[in-house]
């Protein structure tokens, strides 16, 4: 969890406080009751200081928000809303979505997904490049994984291999087969025993001329399944009765 103001770092303060800042960045400026805060941040066992302590948190991120604001520049607000009780007070930050990488991230996957949708595959293919380009890593792999911190964690790196596959498919579904299979090693060295991504990987293989590379890949991956998980991968077997009979190349 960081922040960066004119390409310098901004002192965020300790991970309990930029938990809090991820929180509210997270709930797209929709207002979050202090109990919902208190309850992820602590999921078991909230001191009685919790409420206290969640408000000095936001006292600190808003005088930050107003010292690193530039001059004439949309302002982030970190907006207070009282209730009956203090646990029924909430929170909002008001912010540009753009300026916060998980969520323009986000967007630019949904918008390559519907522009997929409607056969702009090049649009489709910028959008996932772009929404890759928002990448930083382990999303908020420096706070501690709570429940929620690790279910956001998670959404988040299922998109991005999400986002990274269907920037491989499309990039062969335009031609661009050497380059697609360059992407899917890589995410078959990071995500082993994905059937979509070995699937995607041998006919990148196949359709650049290493059939022998495809098959070998595809004999290891099934054998691994059934002796790993008694399980019979059918689509990777069917996609090696392709590659032997030559037919793959016709559904390309």
């Amino acid at each position: 969890m960081s922040a960066r103001r004119g390409g310098a770092p901004v002192t965020l303060g300790p991970p309990q406080r930029r938990a809090v800042l991820a929180l509210l960045l997270l709930a797209r400026s929709q207002a979050v009751p202090v109990a919902v805060i208190r309850d992820r941040l602590w999921p078991t066992g909230a001191p009685a200081t919790a409420i206290d302590a969640i408000q000095v948190h936001v006292h600190h991120l808003r005088r930050r928000l107003r010292e690193h604001t530039p001059a004439g520049a949309p302002s982030a607000e970190l907006v207070s809303y009282p209730g009956h009780s203090r646990e029924q007070a909430s929170y909002a930050l008001r912010v540009d979505a753009e300026a916060v990488d998980a969520l323009a991230f986000q967007r630019l996957a949904d918008r390559g997904r519907e522009l997929e949708g409607l056969r702009d595959l090049e649009g489709a293919l910028r959008m996932c490049v772009a929404a890759q380009s928002h990448w930083r890593g382990e999303p908020l792999a420096d706070l501690e994984p709570t429940p929620y911190v690790r279910a956001i964690r998670q959404g988040l790196v299922d998109l991005c291999q999400d986002v990274r596959t269907r920037a491989a498919r499309l990039r062969m579904r335009t031609g661009a087969f050497s380059d697609a299979a360059l992407d899917l090693q890589q995410l078959n060295l990071e995500h082993p025993g994905n059937d979509v991504i070995v699937e995607l990987l041998s006919t990148a293989l196949f359709l650049t001329g290493r059939r022998e590379r495809a098959l070998a890949l595809l004999n290891e991956e099934v054998a691994r399944c059934e002796r790993q998980y008694a399980r019979v991968p059918e689509q990777l077997l069917r996609q090696r009765e392709l590659i032997l009979s030559d037919a793959l190349e016709e559904e390309w």
